[in-house]
Order: C-alpha cells, then structure tokens, then sequence
C-alpha cells in the first residue's frame, strides 16, 4: 500500500493551525445546548459507570475533528491557478454552479447566475474569504438550511464531480464538510448530512469503457490499450501506464501480466493520492501483479495555502522539503516544480 496526501501533511506539507485554530476546545464541539446537556448527565451518571458515554464523544469528537482537518485542507488546495479554466467557462455543467451556489451561501454572498457566481469567483479576496471563514459563528440557519437543500441533490457527489471537472472538488468537499460539521453542533438536530467519505457509496459506477478503468467516480486510462491486447499479449505487457486526467499517472517497469488483475479495485488515483493494493490482504509478493517498481506522477501538487514562491530560493527551498518527504516515505525522489505543481517520484514497491 502506497499512500500519498500532499497537501493532507501527511507528509507533514501542511502549516501549521492558525492561532484562532489552536484555541478550539474540545468541549466548544457540542456547542452550548449539548454542553449543557453534558453536565446534567455528568449529575445523573456520576456514580455509574460512563465507557459508552465517553465512546460516543470521543467519537464525536474524532469526527469532528476529521471535518476540520477536511475543511483546511480543501481551503488551502483551492488555488487561482486550478480555477483559472472554470472563470473562461459560459455554460458549466450544472453541479459545478451548484458547487459554487454552495460556496456563495457559506461566505454570505449568495448568488444563482454563473455570470455572478464567476465574478464572485474572480474577485481578489475569494480565496481569502474560504479559507479565513469562520463558519461556527457566521453561518446562520437560513445558510444552513440553502446548504443542506443544496447537498441533498444528488449529482452533489465530490466522486461524480470528480468526473466533470476536477477543480471544484475541494470546494464540494469543502462546503459538504461544513455542512456535517454544523449538523452535529450548531444545528443539532436539523438532519443528518452525508459525510465525504460516504459520497457516492450509493452511485453505481459508469460501465466499463473500452480502455478505460471505472474507479469510483473516475475514468483511468491504460496504455497500451489492454482491450486490445491478446491473451498472449496480456501477460507480458511492457511499461504499463495507468494515468487520470490532471491527476496523476504510474508507469510500472519491465513486464506485467495483467490477465486477472482486478484494477478496478486495486488502483485508485485521486488528487494528491496515490492508492495501489489497498487492501494488503490481496497484495502478492513483491515483483508479482503491480506491486513492483514504478514511476509515480502527482499533478497539482502546489505549495499549501496556493503560494506562490517567486525567488528561486523559496522554491528550492520547498523542492528540498518535498524530496525530504518522498524519502522519509521510502520513495526515491525524482523531481518537483513549484511552477506546474507536478511531483515525480519512483517506488521499488507497493
């Protein structure tokens, strides 16, 4: 299993919490009326044993948690750079003005036109506004209300979104992250959210398309094109690629038999992610299937919070940092540039 999150900080890429974020409580989570509610139990209970009350808020708190860290992220991912190509576009696919519509209503700018929505988008403070967005106080229920009517279409899936138009994903991810967030505190009790990792468990994927390889929500391309390979061919296909649009690409070395590899279950690429046998119980020995030597690109891989690094000492600097990252990942780093955000690294195994 290889698992890369680059603006996650899972390789430790991400900033640190701003001051206003180190002052989270865990107790200010539930918000006052569950923070109430908290002491009168705390009373009735006090000489009974409380394992499943601490479970459950331990596992409130965990997701919430886990919301917060998906918030920060999908702020800081977000770039002027991947929504360049969204503000020349006229007529967008619906779900992306949705998206858009959603993000409008969370800053307090609600707009339903794209000619608006595209100025709201163009506007030097956007990126600004999301992510110094302090949504535990400024959203207000009404927001909340248009937020959820919004999240409960059901094209509003960041895995189908992925499929139309990759840039907006943070922002999906973004205002369906809050939306949970707010549902188990300020707005206890005003209906359930789906979560992001929960998104399109329900959506059938797209049938199989020639040489394309349905993953959840996204089209993967091989080469050379294994359906139109022979049985013979299949098993000794010379430096297999597998790549995503905008996304990422593996080359594997040397030969693979590909004859019963379950690829659709075996590869995911998503953006800052690279997953290869995530299940390890079905991951053969090394050298076997696709756990063997590859080259790995990440597209979009852009320094955190959309920084530019203008001098080429800041980039190097940042180039170093990523280098140091791929090797404390037992991965041999390749290269890095700033400017493109595409990272290139090679792995012995998976």
């Amino acid at each position: 299993l290889l698992l890369v999150r680059v603006a996650l900080a899972r390789l430790d890429a991400r900033p640190p919490r701003r001051p206003h974020e180190e002052e989270r409580e865990p107790a200010n989570l539930m918000g006052s009326a569950s923070a109430s509610a908290a002491k009168v139990a705390e009373v009735e209970v006090k000489a009974a044993p409380s394992e499943a009350l601490d479970e459950d808020t331990e596992q409130l708190q965990a997701e919430l948690e886990e919301c917060l860290d998906t918030i920060r992220w999908c702020a800081e991912s977000v770039t002027r750079e991947s929504l360049q190509d969204l503000k020349n576009t006229n007529k967008p696919p619906s779900v992306v003005k949705d998206v858009l519509e959603a993000v409008a209503v969370l800053i307090g700018q609600p707009e339903k036109t794209w000619d608006k929505l595209k100025r709201l988008m163009s506007g030097a403070s956007f990126l600004d506004r999301i992510q110094r967005l302090n949504f535990q106080q400024s959203v207000t229920k009404e927001q909340f209300k248009k937020l959820k009517d919004l999240l409960r279409n059901p094209d509003f899936d960041e895995e189908l979104i992925k499929t139309v138009c990759v840039p907006v994903v943070p922002l999906a991810m973004w205002c369906r992250a809050i939306g949970v967030y707010l549902s188990k505190t300020k707005f206890q009790g005003s209906g359930d959210i789906r979560p992001v990792a929960a998104s399109g468990a329900t959506s059938p994927p797209p049938p199989h398309q020639g040489n394309r390889m349905t993953t959840p929500g996204a089209f993967i391309i091989f080469e050379p094109e294994l359906d139109k390979l022979s049985p013979e061919e299949l098993k000794c296909v010379k430096d297999l690629s597998i790549s995503r649009q905008a996304v990422g690409k593996i080359v594997f070395h040397g030969e693979t038999d590909c004859t019963d590899i379950d690829f659709e279950n075996i590869v995911r690429l998503e953006i800052g992610e690279v997953l290869v046998y995530p299940d390890s119980s079905n991951k053969p020995k090394v050298g076997e299937g696709l756990n063997k030597s590859a080259t790995v690109t990440m597209y979009q891989c852009w320094p955190p919070n959309g920084a530019k690094l203008q001098d080429e000492r800041s980039q190097e600097r940042y180039k170093r940092k990523i280098q140091q990252m791929t090797e404390e990942k037992n991965a041999k780093f390749i290269d890095y540039d700033c400017s493109t955000g595409v990272w290139v690294f090679r792995v012995d195994h998976f």
